[in-house]
């Protein structure tokens, strides 16, 4: 789509989405939504923030799908009705258009730890005098264990 592109639409009232791909991961949760953006009514296209240090097989996926693909750069200065990323990287903020950022996989809205959580105190791991001490009857077994 180049700068001369929206010239030879042939689709009156047509919406542009665009989906902001990070990295893999991120990509086929976008895809996961995919069938509910297929329609004649919508311009679907995608772009690569270059966000994430995992980008190897989103070029490949990419083409797989058959949307068009707009360097970040260019995405950047697509005015879009909707982009919608599974990731909060990269400059989302410079899109020219409403963002909406969907969840991806297990604990991706997780509450993160404070930030003393994992932090050692001066005794922790220290063993106290009688730790690891069998009590005279550990690991005997009851005549009915394992019923």
């Amino acid at each position: 789509m180049g700068g001369e592109g929206g010239r030879w639409d042939t689709r009156g009232s047509v919406r542009r989405v665009l989906l902001v791909v990070h990295n893999v991961t991120s990509a086929t949760r976008l895809l996961d939504v995919l069938p509910l953006l297929r329609d004649w009514r919508i311009q679907l296209l995608a772009t690569c923030t270059g966000s994430s240090p995992f980008q190897a097989g989103v070029p490949e996926l990419l083409a797989e799908v058959g949307v068009p693909v707009l360097p970040w750069a260019q995405a950047l200065r697509t005015p879009v009705d909707l982009a919608v990323s599974a990731s909060f990287g990269g400059q989302l903020h410079e899109l020219c258009g409403k963002l909406t950022v969907l969840s991806h996989g297990v604990g991706y809205n997780k509450t993160l730890a404070t930030p003393d959580a994992g932090r050692r105190t001066p005794d922790a791991g220290r063993r106290t005098p009688d730790a690891g001490r069998r009590t005279p009857d550990a690991g005997r077994r009851t005549p009915d264990a394992g019923r």
